[in-house]
């Protein structure tokens, strides 16, 4: 048994090595220029000081409950208590509150973090479990372990700062930035990205956007502190499922290419949503459901409030950006810059907020194939998988062996879809 200890711990520890070596290969200096990244500089966020601080922390703390036998409580009222101190907390920040009130709502909150951490990882490790996605490696074939485990910790998660061409839509470097980094902050990082000249490679310059994150996969996964309880829960599988896509030919072949990037990024979404919709069947909904602070962006980028009836906009943004193709396939960058700034006015006059809409906006929204951002068929093929697979662990299982569309293609056609 101990060696079977040691390996799983060393197991972890390779984990830990690849979620970083991950990180430096997708938000790293392999950006097209040092002018470019250099508005980046001063700002930047740390893999390796995020996984010293927590990686160890998460660990001592499952031991510690093991030897100590520490009381299971109630894990509902527990959960319930610590989002409505969320949900109160995110208020107070979005009002810019301060005060002894919100210190003490944080020290209590403190108080529950790891308790909170544990129960949800626990409820998502029995429900991958159930839907046979229990990775089952030499030396744990028998022991029915998941692996990479569930493991994710509340923080403020960073930024990026997406780049793509001005004269077409793609990623092509994307840098993390610190997540603090206030307005004024980031409008200076964007316009100091776009002003670098670079001739060669960018003839019509750079379009440049810093962009919130929900979570990123480091190991353990940093998902927002901030989060209601049902968008964590999405994020947290989301955040898995890039853990696991990792051993398998998707997760292997993030970085080959966009089209590969849009399939990881779209099946974790798409198998994130539905896992985390079984999850809510399985344990509720933690009723009363707090009203989360409106402190993070959706997953498209837009915040949405009074949305008036009769509004599609899914169907407004795909239609801009077939629009925009259009346009900048005709070389008419400033005429496609300038509709994207009318949609934009228009989007908020219908209750839909976008800070920044661009070329870069639609590069990094557009990796995932599912959302309004994309007009990429992948998403579509993927949702028509997903449908007939049976269950989101048997899609998700379909899906890992996948490493290009045309593989996406081939199996629909085996699968007479």
């Amino acid at each position: 048994m101990r060696i079977w200890v040691a390996a799983y711990l060393a197991a972890l520890v390779t984990l830990l090595g690849l979620a970083l070596a991950g990180g430096a290969v997708l938000y790293d200096n392999r950006g097209p220029s040092d002018a470019i990244e250099a508005a980046a500089s001063g700002h930047e966020y740390s893999l390796t000081s995020w996984e010293l601080r927590h990686f160890p922390g998460k660990w001592l703390y499952k031991m510690g409950g093991f030897l100590s036998g520490r009381s299971p409580g109630d894990p509902d009222a527990d959960l319930r208590r610590y989002f409505e101190l969320t949900e109160r907390i995110g208020a107070q920040e979005q009002a810019s509150a301060s005060g002894g009130g919100a210190q003490d709502l944080t020290a209590e909150r403190a108080q529950l973090e790891n308790r909170a951490e544990d129960i949800i990882e626990g409820r998502i490790t029995r429900l991958l479990e159930d839907q046979g996605l229990a990775l089952r490696p030499p030396l744990f074939s028998d022991l029915g372990l998941v692996f990479p485990p569930v493991d994710f910790e509340f923080d403020s998660p960073p930024r990026v700062l997406a780049v793509s061409p001005r004269d077409r839509i793609h990623l092509d470097a994307s840098f993390l930035l610190s997540p603090g980094l206030d307005l004024q902050t980031v409008t200076s990082i964007e316009q100091e990205a776009e002003a670098a000249r670079l001739p060669r490679r960018y003839p019509h310059g750079v379009s440049a956007l810093v962009v919130n994150t929900g979570g990123v996969a480091t190991y353990p996964s940093v998902v927002s502190d901030l989060a209601s309880y049902q968008s964590l829960i999405d994020t947290v599988i989301h955040e898995w499922l890039h853990q696991y896509l990792a051993f398998f030919p998707l997760g292997s072949s993030y970085f080959k290419d966009s089209e590969t990037r849009t399939l990881n990024e779209s099946v974790a979404n798409l198998g994130g949503q539905a896992l985390a919709g079984l999850y809510f069947q399985r344990y509720g909904t933690l009723s009363p459901i707090p009203t989360p602070a409106p402190v993070s962006p959706s997953p498209a980028g837009a915040q949405t409030g009074g949305r008036q009836p009769g509004f599609d906009f899914g169907q407004e943004m795909r239609a801009l950006r077939v629009r925009v193709e259009e346009l900048l396939n005709g070389g008419k960058t400033a005429e496609a810059e300038a509709l994207m700034e009318q949609k934009r006015q228009e989007f908020a006059q219908h209750g839909v907020f976008i800070r920044r809409l661009n070329q870069a906006y639609f590069a990094f929204h557009g990796s995932y194939a599912d959302t309004p951002a994309s007009i990429d068929p992948i998403g579509p093929k993927l949702e028509t998988l997903l449908q007939r697979a049976g269950s989101p662990g048997a899609f998700v299982r379909l899906a890992a062996g996948l490493s290009s569309a045309a593989e996406l293609d081939a199996l629909l056609a085996k699968l007479g879809l």
